[in-house]
């Protein structure tokens, strides 16, 4: 699986390249979808939250980790409650004030836990996309086909790669200078 910082870091990088080219309005799309974007990115890997408690009672992190919460029901789940918020116009006064619709917000924890499962499938293993469906995995595994001797540091070089992109795209691009 890639590191929870590779979630991270490409969900917001994704989706602030689509707030920077497409919505290109901050008032639109404020910086807080990135924040919640960060979250969004680590959306399925919260069954590793239940792998703690769970662990006590004999399971082990296969039974648990990449199963629902890996599945595309919960990004269909995500999207249709966006939809249904939308639909029926329901708002919550906190996050109107600070330009935030709700919908949206379902939105991006929808896109989040797409790229996250792309992610899991393509960079190591597997995922179920049916689960509890059907059986049936997917994946590319990208990472086995590296020696064996380099496969614990691709993922770290991802990371490393994408921070610094992130750093220099807020600092030449946002201009982060100018808050300081």
């Amino acid at each position: 699986m890639p590191n929870p910082i590779t979630h991270i870091l490409i969900t917001i990088i994704l989706i602030e390249l689509f707030r920077e080219y497409f919505i290109k309005d901050n008032r639109k799309f404020p910086r807080y979808y990135i924040l919640i974007a960060a979250f969004a990115g680590i959306i399925p890997d919260l069954d590793l939250l239940a792998y703690y408690v769970l662990y006590f009672f004999g399971f082990g992190v296969e039974q648990i980790h990449r199963t629902f919460l890996h599945s595309l029901f919960i990004p269909l789940i995500l999207f249709l409650i966006g939809i249904m918020i939308l639909k029926f116009g329901v708002k919550i006064k906190f996050l109107r004030k600070h330009h935030i619709k709700l919908s949206v917000v379902f939105f991006i924890f929808t896109a989040g836990n797409l790229v996250h499962l792309i992610l899991d499938s393509i960079i190591t293993g597997k995922i179920i996309p049916f689960y509890p469906l059907l059986d049936y995995s997917i994946g590319l595994n990208i990472i086995s086909n590296f020696p064996e001797g380099l496969q614990w540091m691709i993922s770290h070089t991802i990371d490393v790669l994408l921070l610094f992109f992130w750093i220099f795209w807020m600092e030449f691009k946002l201009k982060i200078r100018d808050y300081f």
